[in-house]
């Protein structure tokens, strides 16, 4: 699995997904759809798995750390047909534009990952 440890200038990618992160644990409350208890709370979940996964890739980034960002990135986007939500279609876009983002922003540290020159196998 490949690494690489963060140069402070390394550092935007961990730092956007915690905001998105924190976005998506907002959300419901900015949308307004905190009221849909499953949209609600899927929302708080998701965003609090991706804030605990940025903090664990400020010092040093793993592969499978930003694999289970994309993973929770494809859950976001899924969850709103798997989990059924109802009500406004706030909750809905919410969980898919954060998901998309969250998607793009790891495989974007992937990429990072295979191509720099400063990564190295473990």
């Amino acid at each position: 699995m490949r690494t690489i440890k963060n140069q402070p200038e390394d550092l935007f990618l961990g730092i956007w997904n915690l905001l998105l992160g924190a976005g998506l644990a907002v959300a419901p409350w900015y949308f307004g759809f905190s009221g849909e208890p499953v949209a609600a709370w899927n929302a708080w979940a998701t965003g609090a798995a991706v804030i605990a996964l940025a903090l664990l890739t400020m010092k040093q980034t793993y592969a499978w750390e930003e694999y289970a960002i994309a993973a929770a990135g494809l859950w976001s986007c899924a969850a709103p047909w798997i989990l059924a939500f109802a009500g406004t279609a706030a909750g809905i876009w919410a969980h898919v534009g954060f998901g998309i983002a969250l998607i793009v922003s790891a495989g974007s540290a992937l990429w990072r990952l295979r191509d720099s020159p400063a990564a190295y196998e473990i």
